[in-house]
């Protein structure tokens, strides 16, 4: 696919918000933060090309290209979590996740477990009301998952999210959202299992 130059998107960007100004939110440091709504019509309109990207607290982000022990550590969790819970929940990997609070996320997690029946989102995507587990699998993105993404997914009610640091071979489990944060908050190395609220299953995650 054909990507137009920077000045050309940043051209045409610049046209739409001044055809749609109430899609955009300005901020007292200057930076540009959108609306869903204009999030979602920029995407329409191919302004993203084939880039991955992301809505976080209303700033548009490219993800970059996954390094290898990142996609394996995908492909693993997602083998298990199917094994485990493939009958009782959709298995969503690394596909939309739209949050509800504001201000306005469209996030794609590394993997999510939804709420059951699956036919519901034939015509729509899920949102945070659906989720039972949302995972993070992070080696370069660390400080972004425990900030931002943290504090989105906390704001939006995520009762359990998790954070797998591939680096250090830790898993970070935070529970109980209470306004930005969670209030728990609980380290497993290696070796040591691991259950969802939801489920009592033991996840052996590594």
């Amino acid at each position: 696919m054909k990507h137009e130059s920077s000045e050309g998107s940043y051209t045409q960007i610049m046209t739409i918000m001044a055809e749609k100004p109430n899609m955009v939110e300005a901020f007292e440091d200057g930076r540009l933060k959108f609306t869903l709504e204009m999030f979602e019509h920029l995407s329409d309109t191919g302004m993203f090309g084939e880039a991955h990207v992301e809505l976080l607290n209303g700033e548009i982000l490219v993800k970059t290209m996954q390094k290898p022990a990142h996609a394996q550590t995908v492909r693993q969790l997602s083998k298990l979590f199917e094994q485990l819970f493939g009958e009782r929940a959709l298995l969503s990997a690394q596909l939309p996740l739209v949050m509800l609070a504001p201000p306005p996320d469209f996030l794609e997690p590394d993997l999510t477990l939804l709420n059951l029946p699956a036919e519901q989102y034939k015509d729509r995507n899920p949102t945070s009301n659906d989720a039972i587990v949302v995972i993070e699998v992070s080696d370069t993105t660390l400080e972004r998952d425990r900030g931002a993404k943290l504090e989105a997914y906390a704001r939006n009610s995520i009762p359990e999210y998790w954070i797998l640091n591939v680096n250090e071979t830790k898993l970070e489990v935070y529970r109980e959202p209470n306004g930005n944060e969670y209030r728990s908050r609980r380290l497993f190395t290696a070796g040591e299992g691991v259950t969802l609220l939801e489920f009592e299953d033991v996840v052996e995650w590594w």
